[in-house]
């Protein structure tokens, strides 16, 4: 589990200049597969799009999961894996939504 943040001892440390490892975060809690079904259900719906745009498009999800992460551990003062797993979820079930409700806003793409 020490492997969930790059460069700090305890997995639960979120300063902003300690980068998360999102990928480990994802598989820790399950949610890995739903994030991946997020992307591709991101790139569908923005239509084709070159490489590098696609790629744009998942590093911004990326990085925008990884500051809401933050942002709630902050707020909550403290993070648990189960913690991590609830706020992963409901981020992606909100921008799921956002995607059958219309066009979807944000994830600059350069």
């Amino acid at each position: 589990m020490d492997e969930i943040i790059n460069g700090c001892d305890n997995p639960l440390f979120m300063e902003p200049t300690v980068k998360l490892d999102l990928t480990t975060i994802l598989e820790a809690t399950g949610e890995l597969q739903h994030f991946l079904d997020l992307g591709a259900a991101r790139l569908r719906a923005e239509g084709p799009l070159p490489e590098k745009a696609s790629e744009e498009l998942i590093f911004s999800m990326a990085d925008e999961l990884e500051g809401h992460l933050r942002a709630m551990r902050v707020q909550q003062g403290s993070a648990s894996i189960s913690d991590l797993r609830v706020w992963t979820r409901a981020w992606i079930d909100e921008r799921q939504e956002a995607l059958t409700r219309g066009p979807v806003q944000g994830g600059d793409r350069g």
